[in-house]
């Protein structure tokens, strides 16, 4: 996948799993660290290896686990940050979802390819849901209306968390309206 659409598509399922803007916009910004950290330990040589090392979700999961252990597994609040009561653990969440986000990150690319499984020398998981495009950084058709489909499940996970039924009726009629 692209960058883009490991963004867009982390950020959805995050939010719409917690409800969370916070631990959202933390999966956001672990979501292409997994291809960021190519060029670094593996620089020209980074497409010899791309998928390899760096997509094994086993050390990416445990530092998930870890983290998320250590905060008492409780999701990331701003409140908490800014007043620094109790902020040890939700910096220790915000890293947590940091982390997911290398996960999420390794299942989309599990989507349009392989990534390793038990072995991180060799790709050897995944279906093709759909194909990349050819130019490089520009998302396919199929890739967009996979982002699309994640985005759109999570946004109704989000609206089903936030509304009771009732609520969520009568913010449906005050669409319908002010139409």
């Amino acid at each position: 996948m692209t960058g883009k659409g490991h963004r867009i598509s982390t950020f959805a399922f995050v939010i719409g799993a917690t409800g969370s803007p916070l631990a959202a916009v933390m999966s956001f910004l672990g979501s292409t660290f997994p291809d960021s950290s190519e060029y670094t330990f593996f620089g020209k040589r980074r497409n010899r290896y791309h998928r390899r090392y760096t997509h094994w979700f086993i050390p990416w999961l445990a530092l998930a686990y870890a983290c998320f252990e250590r905060s008492g597994w409780i999701v990331p609040r701003i409140s908490a940050l800014v007043d620094g009561r109790g902020a040890h653990r939700d910096v220790w969440a915000c890293a947590g979802f940091w982390f997911m986000g290398c996960v999420l990150h390794i299942l989309e690319d599990a989507f349009c390819g392989t990534v390793p499984f038990l072995r991180p020398w060799k790709r050897d998981v995944g279906i093709h849901v759909f194909h990349m495009s050819k130019k490089i950084g520009e998302m396919s058709w199929g890739e967009k209306n996979f982002v699309l489909c994640c985005a759109g499940i999570s946004f109704i996970a989000f609206m089903i968390r936030t509304f009771t039924v009732n609520s969520f009726l009568e913010f449906c009629l005050n669409i319908w309206r002010n139409i």
